[in-house]
């Protein structure tokens, strides 16, 4: 029960720990954005041909270039609004906003000369209709259906904000308030049949996503400019709650509606330049366009040109100006839907992030690896199924919110568990590696047990071999024979060089003198039995396997000599493996130094001299050199393993 208990408590440290770091590093937001902008591309595509229904007009580099720097007087912006009116667009909309009165009239000139110098002015000779270009812009927006932009500002409008057609809304809907407005100047304010607020903000990572299209301002609803040029079709465009699903409000027009989130904000997906239908005001002022164009369309007009227009970066990483932003939602409006991200829906897909999260911790934690996989990629796969349904009905579900913290976790938790199962492995190996060398050195015993004589020999000369090895690995000789590997499996290997001795008769194992010559053939076999020996057991294990090879070798050849004079084969210089050649060294040193049946104990000195005369006959000239210079290391070996400490 305790150890239940305390899994539980585990699993859930865990996998709240590894939710709370990835959640409060900010990284989730910027992932999400990502996948909205996969999902924006699946949703929506660019059309063929330039839309139908919107039409821009610019005030561009060229319209700057021929009627003048920015701002115009009011009387040139009048003459571009009065040719779009008079083709009877479904609707104006302006995003240009009119602050200030326009100084450059007639009638202000003459007051600014009359208050600043004492100058009187005789404008009589001007036309009535272009003595105050304000009151000139005011006749012509009444004209047609025109929408004037206002913006939602942290300071107060020295303008009065006057607008009479609000947005028609449902009892207790809780959206964004602003306090104040910037306005236009009132006579314009009011010859405009509508208001909307021009007010766009991006992500954290600079890039414009997501539009609001209504705020309260004084109790009233205040729509987008957008929105304001749809109710110029449909005075009745109301915004309503939408009941059961995740605090959605909905903004109904034309008997259709658009879905959006709790704050009346949606994804607005912005559309490519090449994606409507513009046109340059200079081309308009100078009649080149033909009006009809206009007729029953939506109109936008704004500046464009290099430094009079807010610059938005769309997640291609293009950059457009404002004008092309409520361009792009009034068709997003028209052709159906918008995509929303409910807020609810965030902490939903991170809750549901968290008990999946649980469930893949609570796998690993029972070594159910194969299984913790299938789950994770399963999961995934639903999650993506879930979110392309989602879009189907215009919501976009926050799949950064799921998955990014499940597959943080499960990164985590799979990288632990496997480098503690590398620890496990790697202690296990070395466990196995010691337990099967000790069974190795068992093995041998048993075979050198015979030979009573012999007992730390298998220890002394496994130990010579590996001095002699590691010697001419870090010397760089043969260094394409040698690694640590290599060297650690010879070293494992040597004790087997005498196993074939088993086959050999007690009687001349045992024999106190020196063997004749029939007895010393038999004793020769020892090599060849020991290569049957572990060629059999390479046999039976039916794959190449580098120790039971290498052991082999050691078995087999240890008896050969450089000049090709020794047995079992004759082998000369490299044809006789690595391994067979250090075994043959430590094995002759060793037979020197230690007492034998039939001969006593030689020197070190004399052994030495013996191994030193056999360079470049008996032994390999690199495996004497190296052994000269580690004699005294030899002799260490020799003195820590003698056979009365055994």
């Amino acid at each position: 029960m305790k150890k239940t208990l305390a899994d539980v408590l585990t699993i859930l440290f865990i996998t709240s720990s590894l939710h709370a770091l990835i959640y409060f590093s900010g990284v989730i937001p910027f992932v999400d954005f990502r996948f909205l902008d996969l999902a924006s591309k699946w949703v929506y595509s660019e059309p063929l041909e330039p839309f139908e229904s919107t039409v821009i007009v610019e005030i561009d580099e060229e319209s700057l270039a021929k009627a003048g720097q920015w701002p115009w007087p009011r009387v040139v912006v009048a003459q571009v609004v009065q040719e779009i009116l008079k083709s009877h667009p479904a609707s104006l909309g302006i995003d240009i906003l009119f602050p200030e009165v326009d100084r450059t009239s007639p009638i202000h000139m003459q007051n600014f000369y009359k208050q600043m110098f004492g100058v009187s002015i005789d404008i009589n000779s001007f036309p009535k209709a272009f003595i105050d270009h304000d009151a000139l812009f005011s006749d012509i927006l009444r004209m047609g259906k025109s929408v004037l932009p206002v913006f939602a500002s942290k300071e107060e409008s020295a303008n009065m904000c006057i607008f009479n057609t609000p947005l028609q809304d449902g009892l207790g809907i809780h959206l964004a308030e602003t306090k104040y407005l910037l306005c236009n100047i009132p006579n314009l304010q009011q010859s405009s049949l509508g208001i909307g607020f021009i007010n766009a903000t991006v992500d954290m990572d600079g890039v414009f996503r997501r539009q609001l299209l209504a705020l309260r301002y004084k109790g009233k609803i205040l729509p987008s400019l957008a929105i304001a040029m749809m109710q110029q079709l449909d005075s009745s465009t109301a915004i309503l709650p939408l009941k059961h699903s995740f605090n959605s409000l909905e903004i109904s027009f034309l008997n259709q509606s658009i879905r959006t989130d709790e704050r009346a904000e949606v994804l607005n997906h912005l559309y490519s330049k090449s994606s409507f239908l513009h046109v340059s005001a200079l081309d308009i002022l100078l009649g080149k366009i033909d009006p009809s164009i206009f007729t029953g369309k939506f109109v936008l007009l704004g500046a464009t040109a290099t430094g009079l227009f807010d610059q938005y970066m769309t997640p291609s990483g293009s950059v457009l100006p404002g004008v092309y932003i409520h361009a792009s939602l009034l068709e997003n409006m028209m052709a159906g839907g918008l995509l929303y991200q409910p807020k609810d829906l965030k902490l939903f897909s991170f809750g549901l992030s968290f008990l999946a999260s649980l469930i893949l911790v609570w796998l690993v934690m029972q070594k159910q690896y194969l299984l913790s996989w299938i789950v994770f990629l399963g999961v995934c796969f639903v999650a993506i199924i879930a979110t392309g349904l989602s879009l189907t009905q215009w919501i976009y579900p926050s799949l950064g919110y799921f998955l990014v913290p499940f597959q943080f976790l499960f990164f985590i938790i799979s990288l632990f568990f496997a480098v503690l199962h590398y620890v496990e492995r790697k202690q296990f190996l070395e466990d196995l590696g010691e337990a099967h060398s000790a069974t190795i050195d068992s093995m041998t015993m048993v075979a050198e047990s015979r030979d009573i004589e012999t007992g730390f020999h298998i220890v002394r000369t496994k130990e010579y071999v590996k001095l002699l090895a590691e010697y001419l690995y870090k010397n760089n000789t043969y260094k394409d024979k040698l690694n640590p590997h290599i060297i650690d499996l010879i070293y494992r290997a040597a004790p087997l060089h005498d196993i074939g001795k088993v086959g050999v008769p007690d009687a001349i194992l045992q024999k106190p003198g020196r063997l004749t010559i029939k007895e010393m053939n038999i004793m020769r076999e020892h090599a060849k039995i020991g290569y049957t020996i572990i060629k059999n057991a390479i046999n039976s294990y039916n794959k190449t396997n580098e120790f039971l090879t290498i052991a082999a070798n050691i078995a087999k050849t240890h008896h050969e000599k450089w000049d090709g004079s020794g047995y079992p084969l004759g082998l000369k210089g490299e044809e006789i493996p690595l391994e067979g050649r250090l075994m043959a060294l430590a094995d002759v040193y060793d037979a020197l130094i230690s007492k034998r049946c039939y001969k006593e104990a030689m020197d070190f000195q004399s052994a030495e001299e013996i191994i030193e005369k056999g360079k470049g006959t008996h032994f390999d000239p690199a495996i004497v050199h190296a052994f000269l210079i580690l004699k005294e290391q030899f002799r260490e070996v020799a003195q820590r393993f003698k056979e009365e400490n055994g």
